[in-house]
């Protein structure tokens, strides 16, 4: 019989692969509480964070065959989290709440690391990128995160496709972050992790 828990993250999810369930338990119990504290402190929602990390593993499971990693399980795990909790941010973030958000990170952050001159400038970055946006763009952004409307509620408001306001919101995002992108590595980082 295998113990388990002697076992290393790469030799499980070599047992994982033949659909070992005690294997894929092992690798959910050793790493859910870490990966969960990871996302809760990036996206500030213990619920919402563990159902990104349930997502997580839930995603494993089913590509349990096809999992080849580059580097270790818990590097691959923290990459999954970071790249759902950006996903989680872009969708429920609007400009009140991140800028909000952001002030609130600010009062346990050292100021040295980070000055209220360099939020300033981030709050204008945002509203430059946000007045770059071609009109129509801007007007479903600010219906969507702005007014938080529904992608649906903004198609009936437009006449537009779900799909097309759906492809708008996405688009205005990555003109934002690549607008904000010329900020100090400092600034970036607490724009989109905290």
């Amino acid at each position: 019989m295998t113990r388990y828990d002697c076992q290393t993250d790469e030799e499980l999810l070599e047992l994982l692969k033949n659909s070992d369930e005690e294997a894929f338990t092992e690798l959910f119990d050793r790493h859910w509480e870490r990966i969960s504290m990871y996302v809760s402190r990036v996206i500030k929602c213990r619920d919402d964070a563990q159902d990104i990390v349930q997502e997580i593993f839930i995603s494993i499971w089913r590509r349990r065959g096809d999992i080849s990693l580059k580097s270790t399980f818990l590097a691959y795990l923290l990459k999954s989290a970071r790249n759902l909790s950006i996903r989680y941010i872009e969708k429920n973030i609007n400009r009140e709440n991140f800028v909000e958000s952001l002030s609130e990170q600010m009062q346990s952050v050292d100021l040295s690391a980070i000055s209220a001159l360099e939020l300033q400038e981030l709050e204008a970055k945002v509203d430059q990128a946000i007045a770059k946006l071609p009109a129509k763009m801007q007007q479903v952004y600010h219906l969507s995160r702005r007014e938080n409307l529904s992608y649906k509620d903004i198609a009936a408001q437009l006449g537009i496709a779900e799909t097309t306001v759906k492809k708008q919101v996405s688009n205005a995002l990555k003109q934002i972050r690549s607008e904000i992108e010329t900020l100090s590595a400092t600034s970036f980082m607490l724009a989109f992790f905290f």
